[in-house]
């Protein structure tokens, strides 16, 4: 009997095709989810764009939230060799007369000179730092410690003080003792106790109160403002409410602090450029074409509504902390809404206001910033309206992953079921083909045959 090696051979018919027609038809949802799929990676894309512009935003709204990063003032030094200045929202506008009279500086004692070599013999090494007695630092090497070792040892027992060896030009060792904080209140003084043998030297030579332990004194600095005499510790001065000024040396210079809207000017572009680059992208993406009777990726979904109304929540509602405020309207500050959805900042409103009350645009603008941080944050949360979005397309995407895992093994099935089927009619007609055949030849011999 004969045998086939594909479909349709045995019958003269294309099952094959046959097979293939039907095994397409069956994988017709298949790829019914490969386009939902690709539509949602292509949603799960999109907001995650929007995710990533709603994280500019709420930098920008952490910008103007926090004083510290808003200047309406600027402070200059007619003499920048003598002082540098700065100055913060919280200045007055004005100009001020100063004179340096003195540095800060740090207590600083030198030890005699040794030869290279020579040793200290044990013994405990009292520091007060500041007017407070530091640890006590122990030597307790018999056969003596160097001065390197003596230095190292003060270093390591980090106590406000700094110990450095100098070797001078004729080979002799110094040891150099400096405070860490300069000013008069971080003086420190040494004393101690040594044992000496073998030739040793004492360590109680290191005592401040030895003549040869030359000194420079910690001292604060100090200087006139307007003919007021001031002092600090370090170089910096803030006596001055909202003013900082830093001086590097002996001198005169006069200090002048103006308006400057440039660097809350630029903030507030930011901000608005942030969220109108949020608004662009829902709104790009939610058209919806009648002719089609389709919808975009963003077109009625809840979540970007949910940003939306967020949004227009914080721009519209005055903040607790403005309730009677002069400047309590984003309008007040130049940023208004337009038709189209978007904020525009006039630059002139917003000077005018810096210019007439800077301090009530910087706390205006620090309580507008916590309330859009507020509302990014919440969305941007674990559990805000973006994230859940995100992770719904992820589940749906997952789903329609399992749905196709199950419909191919259904196909497999089905393409097995009628292999088989289609196997065994090629047999079938193979088989009466040959009969048929076999009939016809005897019929024929029998005629023949009479």
């Amino acid at each position: 009997m004969a045998t086939t090696s594909s479909l349709g051979i045995g019958t003269g018919v294309d099952l094959q095709s046959m097979l293939t027609s039907i095994l397409t038809a069956e994988r017709a949802p298949i790829r019914t989810l490969d386009t939902k799929i690709s539509v949602a990676n292509s949603k799960i894309s999109l907001f995650g764009t929007l995710k990533s512009k709603l994280d500019a935003l709420k930098t920008a709204a952490e910008t103007l939230q926090f004083p510290s990063r808003l200047s309406a003032l600027s402070a200059s030094s007619s003499d920048t060799t003598v002082l540098s200045a700065s100055a913060a929202y919280t200045a007055a506008v004005g100009s001020y007369s100063t004179e340096v009279t003195q540095l800060a500086g740090a207590q600083k004692s030198f030890t005699t000179a040794y030869l290279a070599g020579s040793t200290f013999g044990p013994g405990d090494l009292n520091f007060t730092v500041g007017g407070v007695a530091a640890a006590t630092i122990s030597l307790t090497n018999p056969a003596g410690s160097s001065l390197q070792e003596v230095s190292t040892a003060i270093n390591d027992a980090k106590i406000g003080v700094t110990a450095t060896v100098i070797t001078d030009s004729t080979g002799k060792q110094r040891m150099v003792l400096t405070g860490d904080e300069s000013g008069a209140g971080n003086e420190f003084s040494l004393t101690s106790s040594a044992t000496v043998s073998g030739g040793q030297d004492s360590l109680a030579s290191f005592d401040t109160t030895t003549v040869g332990l030359n000194r420079t004194v910690a001292q604060d600095a100090r200087m006139t403002i307007d003919g007021i005499e001031v002092s600090s510790s370090s170089n910096t001065f803030t006596n001055v409410a909202g003013l900082t000024l830093t001086a590097t040396k002996l001198g005169t210079s006069n200090v002048t602090v103006q308006n400057d809207s440039t660097k809350i000017t630029e903030a507030v572009q930011a901000f608005v450029d942030a969220y109108n680059a949020v608004e662009s992208l829902i709104k790009t993406n939610s058209g919806y074409n009648s002719s089609t009777n389709s919808g975009q990726a963003f077109t009625g979904d809840s979540a970007t509504r949910s940003v939306l109304n967020s949004l227009g929540s914080a721009r519209t509602t005055v903040p607790s902390e403005l309730a009677g405020a002069t400047l309590n309207t984003l309008s007040a500050l130049g940023v208004t809404i337009q038709q189209t959805g978007q904020l525009k900042l006039d630059t002139d409103v917003l000077k005018s206001a810096i210019n007439t009350s800077a301090t009530e645009v910087v706390q205006a603008l620090n309580a507008y910033g916590k309330s859009f941080n507020t509302e990014v944050t919440a969305l941007l949360s674990s559990d805000g309206s973006v994230s859940n979005r995100i992770s719904s397309l992820d589940s749906t995407v997952r789903r329609y992953k399992d749905s196709q895992a199950a419909l191919e093994v259904r196909v497999s099935l089905v393409e097995k079921r009628y292999r088989a089927q289609f196997t065994a009619l090629d047999k079938l007609v193979s088989s009466l083909q040959t009969t048929s055949s076999y009939l016809t030849q005897q019929l024929a011999a029998l005629q023949n045959s009479g």
